[in-house]
């Protein structure tokens, strides 16, 4: 009685704050202009402000935003694509049909000898030097959107969601440099899932997926781990916002390298700053990061073979610097007892939504989140959204929505 009562409330505070032109919304869907299909991940909101949102995997999206911002230009960005820019008061408000085309940017192809003189490393060298010098160097508050999922064979069994807030201490000598508090949460469990899968998570997504290098340079490129991959420029320049970006892959230089990783690093040619992270593990990789006896054991007699480990991520710029955008997190795992063969998916996502100052104490020690177990666990068969409020999230895939009807009843 109490969650109906605290939503019943909720609901009358929203539609106050309508009446009162607090907030607008848009809600659409983001497609190719040439290929009119959906372009999933794709960010839409105002840089200027430092608030935004993703498409989800169907292109789709929903953002709010205070009616005084009207007059800000709306930004929809995306890799290998011409950025969108319009003001939002050009749209009707609180308009749900929007369709947004983006042009396919023009990408530069290079030729083997502009490769071959092209010195990869440094650039890695020099763009993770200058981390500091385009990251705040005062911390910040990130708030977003998490959502954590389990896959049985394609289907999910498993989402969970929350707002997160992650506070960000760059200064040097911080004890804590990061710290991650849950807002609110749910989850939605299935009565579909395999026993098999049991135990099958990340307890600390939450943490893994709202870092970012602004607080370290990642453990597999600082230092003389720089020298365990070898380096060079994709044939392919990519733009973003405008701007002409490297793709620089890079490879373990043998298969020694522990938790190895086949990657792409891009760099924006203006200010060397490091705009995405994408890679692989290598097979080998994978078995290093994911072998432990306790898991072994946790498992029992059912086989377990991690198939992939991707991990992908984006920063955007506000005020000068650069800022994580999202992190999005990947594993297969084929489960095999009694001849019976079960394919695990887990995906991890978060959206940075809000960008604020800070003090570095607005989260306290004793608000961190530890892991997402205790969110308000779903009954009901409906993938309401009023829970999150005036904050923004990524709307649920169709494939998603369908987990309601595998609920416990």
């Amino acid at each position: 009685m109490r969650g109906l009562l605290s939503t019943l409330c909720f609901f009358l505070v929203s539609s106050a704050l309508y009446a009162q032109g607090g907030y607008l919304l848009l809600s659409g869907k983001i497609i190719d202009k040439i290929s009119q299909k959906p372009i999933p991940h794709a960010y839409i909101g105002m840089m200027s402000k430092g608030t935004g949102t993703l498409t989800n995997e169907d292109g789709q999206f929903f953002y709010r935003f205070p009616r005084i911002a009207s007059d800000s230009a709306l930004v929809v960005s995306v890799f290998g694509y011409q950025p969108f820019q319009q003001k939002a008061s050009a749209f009707q408000p609180n308009q749900k049909d929007v369709v947004i085309e983006l042009q396919p940017a023009q990408l530069r192809v290079v030729d083997s000898s502009y490769i071959k003189s092209f010195e990869a490393r440094n650039w890695v060298s020099e763009a993770l030097r200058k981390i500091k010098k385009n990251s705040s160097p005062n911390p910040y508050l990130l708030t977003g959107f998490y959502r954590e999922s389990l896959q049985q064979n394609g289907e999910y069994v498993d989402i969970r969601e929350a707002v997160l807030q992650a506070e960000k201490d760059p200064r040097p000598k911080i004890l804590v440099p990061q710290k991650v508090k849950a807002l609110r949460g749910r989850n939605f469990a299935s009565q579909n899932r395999s026993k098999v899968m049991e135990g099958y998570a990340f307890p600390n997504g939450a943490s893994i997926v709202t870092n970012s290098i602004d607080i370290s340079i990642p453990e597999y490129l600082d230092g003389k781990n720089l020298y365990d991959y070898a380096y060079e420029l994709d044939d392919t320049i990519t733009t973003y916002l405008d701007k002409q970006v490297y793709r620089i892959l890079f490879r373990p230089v043998s298969a020694s390298i522990k938790a190895a990783r086949n990657g792409i690093m891009y760099i924006n040619s203006s200010d060397t700053a490091i705009v995405r992270i994408e890679y692989d593990f290598t097979p080998e990789g994978v078995k290093d990061v994911l072998k432990t006896s306790a898991s072994d054991k946790m498992f029992g007699k059912t086989k377990r073979d991690a198939k992939r480990l991707y991990t992908c991520i984006s920063y955007k710029p506000f005020g000068g610097k650069w800022y994580l955008q999202d992190y999005r997190m990947l594993l297969d795992t084929q489960f095999e007892q009694k001849n019976t063969q079960t394919l695990g998916t887990i995906k991890l996502q978060f959206v940075a939504t809000d960008i604020q100052k800070s003090n570095g104490m607005r989260i306290p020690e004793t608000d961190i989140l530890i892991d997402t177990e205790s969110f308000t666990q779903q009954t009901v068969p409906k993938y309401d959204e009023l829970i999150w409020g005036n904050f923004n999230f990524v709307i649920p895939s169709e494939a998603m929505r369908q987990i309601i009807n595998g609920l416990g009843k």
